[in-house]
């Protein structure tokens, strides 16, 4: 009796060690490429802050892939930064405009930090250029000069690429203040898994 009950008891252990390791093996090998990331709302636009969003919000792509942002209506430049692995929307949104925000307040300084406390952004003020330009740790900047050219009803805006050689969290911030501070305009890449053959 006491050999069955090891026996059951080795076998429930082994499947639960097993399965949060399958579990993430899973989420790597599932991970695509390639991913596409809408940069403002695609067309029709609702207008207003409406536009001003990164759709999804959260992708996964495998390491050494890439993720190609479709530029959506005007006003949009792209950065992208690391933040640590549990690092969330919410502990950045909350370094962010809370309420009554508008033109005022997109010129005044936000420090964003991570999940830990670390420093990701650090807007400084405006003016002198409407733009979130800080190049501390940044992995990617378009836009700086002048913005984006975004998609209408009638004509494809720009798109960017970037490839993503490092594991790990990344968002993907407009560099307008006001979509920025504002109107919380960032999404997350998840970058997954070894190398792609």
């Amino acid at each position: 009796m006491s050999n069955r009950r090891s026996r059951i008891v080795g076998l429930m252990f082994a499947v639960t060690v097993t399965f949060p390791m399958a579990v993430a093996t899973d989420t790597a090998d599932a991970a695509p490429a390639d991913v596409i990331v809408q940069f403002g709302h695609p067309q029709p636009q609702p207008g207003g802050a409406a536009n001003n969003v990164v759709t999804p919000e959260e992708v996964f792509v495998h390491k050494g892939g890439t993720v190609t942002f479709l530029v959506n209506g005007g006003g949009h430049g792209i950065a992208i930064y690391p933040v640590r692995k549990k690092t969330g929307q919410e502990d950045i949104a909350e370094d962010l405009c809370q309420a009554g925000c508008d033109a005022t307040t997109a010129n005044t300084q936000y420090v964003v930090t991570d999940r830990k406390g670390d420093v990701i952004i650090d807007t400084g003020t405006n003016p002198p250029s409407n733009r979130v330009n800080d190049p501390l740790d940044r992995l990617l900047s378009a836009g700086d000069g002048a913005f984006l050219v975004g998609s209408t009803p009638t004509t494809e805006g720009t798109q960017i690429q970037y490839r993503f050689q490092k594991k790990g969290r990344f968002p993907a911030i407009c560099t307008n203040r006001n979509h920025f501070i504002n109107d919380k305009m960032f999404g997350f890449i998840n970058v997954v898994g070894g190398d792609l053959d």
